[in-house]
């Protein structure tokens, strides 16, 4: 059953400019506009000049626009709210990438390390195109970080979900290669998952999970797995995988969401030298043409689950712990397993 938590904002703030964010009035403490009608006009500007190891939501309204910015939230800057004038209309953008001379890590738009880091209503882009290599939109270490209503978009290594826990709500995702990619304890719920021209095989989730007794793992729910727009009409050509293990003990669970007649049937690939016989890739109750499991892959780590008990492991309240945390948030979440009409 979905739990929707929406007035439970009472920080007290100095400014008076608000956003009706999930039926709750925000109150922002200071706007960023490229046009000088705020109070700042860079966004790495604000975060510099906002406190340190603040135990109170600050909260950054960000206007429409593109912001050329490599935006970077270090440790010390924590519960942080970026609030953005629509996905569609604010933007922050790069084109780093490994061809441009850029590690993995340094090439990412945005960056973010701070405890309990949230953002709605934005785009984190990496433009560096397709032929560029790995090219980060968003790298995240953000324990209790939060993502609402986001577009990220990419082509290889789009969104970097590296650490700790993290949460993604009515995102939307393109990229075409291994472009939901980390080691974090993460799930991704009531998302859009797009598979993008120009590769002619695409992998989706690529989970790093290298120790047994680490916490990490993706659960995709109640989500959509399909094609952008571009690459529709020559979708038969292309092969599209729900991941590969980048680590020994990878961990990636599908369950109750949307899989298009472009999965590839037998569903996962193999990444060598990685084992196949430790990590742990489930399918549970998907549904829509690729959602087919006859023809899946033999490995030892990979099964459909079967039981409602072992799916439950993987929910918002149990899996990244949820309902501690999500709560002071306003986003709303489902707990549980969700009822498919």
């Amino acid at each position: 059953m979905e739990s929707y938590y929406t007035n439970l904002f009472s920080i007290q703030v100095s400014f008076t400019i608000f956003l009706d964010c999930s039926s709750s009035l925000v109150y922002f403490n200071v706007t960023v506009a490229l046009d000088g009608s705020g109070n700042f006009t860079k966004i790495n500007d604000v975060v510099a000049a906002s406190s340190s190891f603040s135990k109170m939501r600050y909260y950054i309204h960000i206007k429409a626009g593109e912001y050329k910015e490599y935006v970077e939230i270090g440790k010390n800057k924590t519960n942080l709210a970026f609030i953005g004038d629509g996905a569609t209309n604010t933007k922050i953008i790069g084109n780093r990438s490994n061809v441009g001379g850029f590690s993995t890590m340094e090439s990412s738009t945005m960056s973010v390390t701070g405890f309990g880091f949230m953002a709605q209503y934005l785009t984190f882009e990496n433009s560096a195109g397709p032929a560029n290599g790995q090219a980060v939109a968003l790298r995240s270490d953000s324990n209790h970080s939060v993502f609402y209503k986001y577009i990220f978009l990419g082509y290889q290594d789009t969104l970097y979900a590296r650490f700790n826990l993290q949460f993604y709500k009515e995102c939307d995702i393109y990229g075409t290669m291994d472009f939901i990619f980390g080691s974090a304890a993460t799930i991704f719920q009531n998302c859009h998952i797009y598979a993008r021209l120009p590769n002619q095989q695409i992998t989706v989730t690529v989970q790093g999970k290298d120790k047994q007794d680490l916490y990490s793992g993706f659960s995709i729910q109640n989500s959509i797995i399909t094609t952008s727009i571009e690459l529709q009409p020559v979708k038969a050509s292309v092969k599209l995988y729900l991941g590969r293990p980048w680590r020994k003990f990878a961990t990636t669970v599908i369950m109750q969401s949307f899989l298009d007649d472009i999965i590839y049937p037998k569903g996962w690939i193999e990444w060598p030298p990685t084992p196949l016989d430790q990590l742990y890739y489930r399918e549970y109750n998907n549904t829509g043409p690729g959602a087919n499991t006859n023809q899946r892959v033999n490995w030892q780590g990979y099964k459909t689950i079967q039981n409602s008990a072992e799916a439950d492991l993987f929910i918002v309240s149990k899996f990244i712990d949820g309902d501690s945390w999500l709560p002071e948030t306003g986003v709303p979440y489902a707990g549980g397993l969700v009822t498919l009409v």
